[in-house]
């Protein structure tokens, strides 16, 4: 009797208490059991809340930042490159060590079947994702593409920790380029990731015999000037293996080819320097003083020395000019000097606007404009800089002046 009783009651109690727990199967554990399982959904629900606080702030980014805000949400991208054996994983190794970039993820490239360059990294840090067997300005559209589509979603889906930084470091011999141009053009990679910059790691100690000293050099020495003046800032490293002198050439030489870009030394026994940590690290759109001062440096200065067979002209606009004029004149040269256009960046005030509009391109890319909401420094000029390689600095100005209508 007393046990159909105590049946009924269990019966009743489970019935009653049915519509309070989160599932019947837990009906039949134990009360510390279901505390237990519960605080485990507690733990689960604050980590899938912060995979979607994180997913949110590219959502928001997904139609691009907002014109009048200067933080963009969407993960900074930024590029570590330098030629062969100049201490770009030396210089990664230390960039993880900052706790600045504990929600950092790096994408080691290399050359060949078989990655190297990662185990060095790993002895650091376990964040490591190995794009191997080619060259990254050669596998770019496939490769890294496919790989930056992946880890996003696999953040997502919880599978790996959220980030909000992509470093990656490339084979010596590859171009930033190529990563700039997937990024402005890869709908997906567009809404999700931006490019923050490119830091280029110069060897101190053989950059001279890199950059080479005749006018027509060799693929590999084109490839180390590339890097150079695609470079947001320059980092020489073994200063300590060579005296003043010869530190001093290296940097005129750097100055020479990119004139305005940042140069700083790598010192072991030192922190990093604030100009290599602003660029992964920043927020902002755009910088207009840095700008400004990059645009100074090449004020008054008409065809410089060549490295590599890099040169520049400046292209100072004094003419009223309209956007469809200035685009139409640019597709014009940039398809038909294409790959010796090596950069392309200024300021343009349009006609009929107070403020100008930064352009950046890269060989027959010209990317969107992005509008200031002041004009940066003192000046008021309308000033565009080219650098190219193998070509002649005043038969391209000529082209340009006569295409932009500033003849």
């Amino acid at each position: 009797m007393r046990g159909w009783l105590r049946g009924i009651q269990a019966w009743v109690i489970r019935a009653l208490a049915y519509p309070y727990l989160p599932q019947w199967p837990m009906a039949h554990l134990s009360w510390h059991r279901q505390y237990l399982q519960g605080a485990r959904g507690c733990a689960r629900q604050r980590r899938r809340q912060a995979v979607l606080n994180w997913a949110a702030g590219m959502q928001s980014a997904s139609v691009g930042p907002d014109a009048g805000s200067k933080v963009d949400t969407r993960i900074g991208v930024t590029v570590l490159t330098g030629f062969l054996g100049s201490g770009k994983t030396t210089l990664l190794n230390r960039l993880l060590r900052e706790p600045a970039y504990a929600d950092a993820l790096v994408i080691v490239n290399e050359l060949g079947e078989v990655g190297v360059d990662h185990v060095l990294v790993r002895s650091v840090d376990d964040r490591i994702v190995l794009l191997e067997g080619g060259c990254i300005c050669c596998t770019v559209a496939g490769g890294l593409v496919d790989t930056l589509r992946d880890l996003f979603m696999l953040a997502l889906q919880r599978r790996i920790k959220p980030f909000r930084r992509v470093l990656i470091e490339t084979t010596g011999m590859a171009s930033p380029a190529p990563i700039l141009f997937t990024l402005r053009n890869d709908a997906f990679l567009a809404a999700r990731y931006v490019y923050r910059g490119a830091i280029a790691v110069a060897d101190g100690e053989h950059l001279l015999q890199h950059l080479g000293r005749d006018g027509e050099a060799a693929p590999a020495q084109q490839e180390a000037a590339q890097q150079l003046a695609l470079a947001d800032v320059v980092v020489v490293s073994k200063g300590d293996l060579v005296g003043p002198d010869q530190s001093a050439r290296a940097r005129e030489a750097i100055a020479e080819l990119h004139p305005g870009v940042p140069i700083v030394a790598l010192d072991p026994l030192a922190a990093l320097p604030a100009a290599v940590m602003e660029v992964s690290l920043r927020a902002e759109r755009v910088e207009p003083p840095a700008l400004g001062r990059w645009l100074s440096a090449f004020a008054g200065r008409g065809r410089l020395g060549r490295h590599a067979g890099v040169s520049h002209f400046v292209l100072d606009m004094v003419a009223p000019l309209s956007r469809g004029q200035f685009f139409a004149g640019m597709h014009d040269i940039q398809a038909r000097y294409d790959q010796g256009l090596l950069r392309i960046k200024g300021l343009v005030c349009f006609a009929g606007e107070a403020f100008p509009c930064v352009v950046h391109g890269v060989h027959r890319q010209l990317y969107p404009l992005e509008q200031l909401p002041h004009w940066p420094g003192d000046g008021r000029a309308s000033r565009l800089v080219f650098i190219l390689r193998g070509l002649d600095p005043e038969a391209v100005g000529a082209d340009v002046r006569r295409a932009l209508g500033q003849d």
